[in-house]
């Protein structure tokens, strides 16, 4: 079906890829409903989208079987991208947890003042 204006929409291709990522430059959209991509190097129809193509490529078994016919440089670079991409998510997931934490802690009320690290506690209600 035409969209408006009388001019189909172009299909994903590796010329017109779907994202800026760079895995893009190995794969190629076959079904993009269905999260289908293709590898360039070894013709392989994956099912999962692009990060199947990132783990495919970077040779991490379990999900999809490693590419054959990838270059150790490219190999090389998405596992480097990949356990980046696992530091970083485990960053985050660690820093949601603090902050958490921090929100559900009760309110600290006392004050640390300057000269010898003194603290006065301001919830003590007992008079001297």
């Amino acid at each position: 079906m035409a969209a408006e204006g009388g001019v189909a929409p172009a299909p994903h291709s590796s010329s017109n890829p779907p994202s800026a990522d760079p895995a893009w430059a190995h794969g190629i959209v076959v079904n993009m409903a269905r999260r289908k991509v293709q590898c360039k190097y070894c013709n392989r129809v994956l099912s999962g989208g692009i990060f199947r193509l990132k783990q495919h490529l970077a040779g991490i078994k379990g999900e999809v079987a490693p590419c054959s016919r990838v270059s150790a440089e490219v190999r090389i670079q998405f596992c480097q991208y990949m356990k980046e991409k696992e530091t970083s998510k485990a960053n985050i997931s660690r820093r949601r947890q603090e902050i958490r934490e921090e929100l559900s802690a009760p309110p600290r009320r006392s004050v640390d003042l300057p000269r010898g690290r003194q603290t006065i506690d301001l919830d003590d209600d007992e008079e001297d």
